[in-house]
């Protein structure tokens, strides 16, 4: 019997900790796969273009084909990728944990990053309206959504890898949206 591959899909705005977690929960795992999205799309090629700011246009149905290859044709059963645009394309059978972080946490993690202010902007603002769930929700069957900080994340991490459905939260950072835009007059819109 050919057993299928477990995929989860780590995503997020730049800055919740998805490298970071992706790498810690495999190396507790053992035996994993992890994919680097932004790796593929720079060894690969698969940007067309450069925005404004610098930041690399991907051409995103290469990536999701270049993806799905990846995930048939590894050797591992336990596959996890990370990267914030995997929440706007469809990838089989995945489940996704959507991780997210503090407003002044993350503007602290993108300025460290030397980030500019309009990308940190686009960026909180993302963040703030919760982009990566609501695109997540609207591509996948299985979503959950936790702060990265959270020290259950493993734990939700193997249930979604198992298949299992995580009764959905709710995390609404608007509120810190509006105090941090009183403190920080740079981040209004």
């Amino acid at each position: 019997m050919i057993q299928r591959k477990r995929v989860l899909v780590i995503t997020g705005v730049p800055g919740t900790g998805k490298t970071s977690f992706s790498n810690l929960l495999a190396k507790k795992m053992g035996n994993v796969e992890v994919i680097h999205v932004t790796d593929v799309v720079n060894a690969e090629k698969l940007f067309t273009s450069r925005s404004r700011d610098g930041a690399k246009i991907v051409d995103m149905r290469r990536l999701q084909r270049e993806l799905g290859l990846m995930i048939s044709s590894s050797k591992k059963r336990t596959i996890l990728l990370e990267s914030h645009l995997l929440c706007d394309m469809k990838l089989r059978n995945a489940g996704v944990l959507v991780l997210r972080e503090h407003l002044d946490a993350l503007i602290g993690r993108m300025e460290k990053r030397g980030y500019s202010k309009e990308k940190i902007k686009a960026n909180v603002v993302s963040e703030a309206t919760d982009y990566c769930g609501i695109r997540a929700e609207r591509n996948y069957k299985n979503v959950f959504e936790a702060f990265s900080g959270d020290k259950r994340l493993p734990g939700y991490a193997t249930r979604l890898l198992e298949g299992k459905r995580l009764r959905k939260r709710s995390i609404d950072l608007l509120p810190e949206f509006d105090l941090l835009l009183r403190k920080r007059r740079e981040l209004a819109l």
